[in-house]
């Protein structure tokens, strides 16, 4: 009945109708004119045969006022038939106006509640930016706060993996000198000697205090640095972990170049990323474990390889391991936040790459960055 802009379809078709019509009804009278026509033809021919030729002269005569009279009536019906046509005409435009009328007035509505809406969305767009920036600033403050808790959980742990000797070898001074105390056989140069022993492994223990403290403070100022510095910067604050726990680690340096970047940003990212195999090596008892950290470069970038030897990581997990929250760990022993906030720095703060995949043996994190 109606088509898609509400335009009732009878209308639509007024107009061909209506030349139909006519058409029609055009040849249909002149077809009867033409029948009538030839039958007084034929009557007229039998006649002129038996009148004479004054009798001819008056039927031509007649003939012609006929055709006359014919011509007039047709060109009455088709003038009658015109006026119909333009009326019915008339009539639809009337009506196709105002449908069209109403189609436009409706559009426009349609437009000016749009643009109304458009309006007030400009108006509260500005407010919902400002709220979203404002929550998502809270909620990488508090990423970063819970990462800069974890870190100091696994700060400590290292500071007592590192103390563990120096407090072993001071214990043992100390024992030493009860011993000789006890047995008198403590003289000035033992006791001199033994003095400076402790203030050796006493200095290492605060410098290595001051390590750390150094290491977690954040960088304000890029530097220029080789890769493979960074690098022994890490290892230095987890190689006593990893002895303890009979990790073997090797540094593999295959091209070295500097990188113009932060330093302990960068560190702690290979600290992280050497954290995370260490505790996956142990968690899956893994016989003999061990870590390598491979250095190189072409003309445009450097790239650190970290791999372990702990079977890889779950196909299922692979795309979602830089994910915060995200922990193959108990919660005892993970946050999810290490691999996340690692990503952040890399990508974010130095545009360049961190990604992962799997090996034969294990895991393969690697570091891209831009040569200095």
């Amino acid at each position: 009945m109606f088509n898609k802009q509400g335009v009732p379809f009878f209308i639509i078709i007024i107009p061909f109708a209506c030349i139909l019509f006519s058409s029609f009804f055009t040849v249909s009278y002149y077809q009867k004119l033409q029948n009538k026509s030839f039958k007084k033809e034929i009557l007229t021919i039998k006649q002129t045969i038996t009148l004479s030729q004054k009798q001819i002269q008056s039927i031509i005569k007649n003939k012609k006022t006929q055709h006359s009279i014919s011509e007039k009536e047709f060109i009455d019906f088709v003038m009658v038939l015109t006026l119909c046509v333009l009326f019915f005409l008339s009539i639809f435009t009337l009506m196709m106006s105002s449908i069209i009328a109403d189609i436009v007035k409706d559009y426009v509505k349609k437009v000016e509640t749009k643009e109304e809406s458009l309006v007030n969305l400009n108006k509260t767009l500005l407010s919902k930016v400002s709220l979203a920036l404002k929550e998502a600033k809270e909620k990488d403050k508090a990423l970063f706060q819970q990462s800069r808790l974890a870190s100091l959980g696994s700060m400590i742990n290292m500071i007592a993996h590192q103390w563990r000797q120096p407090l072993s070898e001071l214990s043992g001074v100390l024992m030493e000198l009860e011993l000789s105390t006890r047995f008198d056989k403590v003289d000035k140069n033992h006791v001199l000697e033994s003095i400076n022993r402790s203030d050796r492994v006493i200095n290492y223990m605060s410098n290595t205090i001051d390590d750390f403290r150094n290491f977690y403070k954040p960088d304000k100022v890029k530097e220029y640095f080789l890769v493979s510095s960074a690098c022994e910067n890490a290892l230095n604050l987890i190689n006593a972990s990893l002895k303890n726990l009979n990790i073997k680690y090797e540094l593999i340096i295959i091209n070295d170049k500097k990188i113009n970047t932060f330093l302990r940003e960068y560190s702690q990212v290979i600290l992280n990323i050497i954290s995370n195999a260490k505790d996956v090596l142990v968690e899956k008892k893994i016989k003999n474990p061990k870590i390598e950290i491979i250095i190189d470069s072409s003309s445009k970038y450097s790239k650190v390889y970290i791999k372990d030897n702990a079977l890889g990581i779950k196909k299922k997990y692979l795309d979602l391991i830089f994910d915060p929250y995200f922990s193959t760990k108990d919660s005892k022993h993970g946050t999810g936040l290490g691999l996340y906030i690692s990503k952040l720095i890399i990508e974010k703060n130095m545009q360049g790459e961190l990604s992962v995949k799997n090996d034969k043996e294990g895991a393969v994190f690697m570091i891209k960055v831009k040569n200095g």
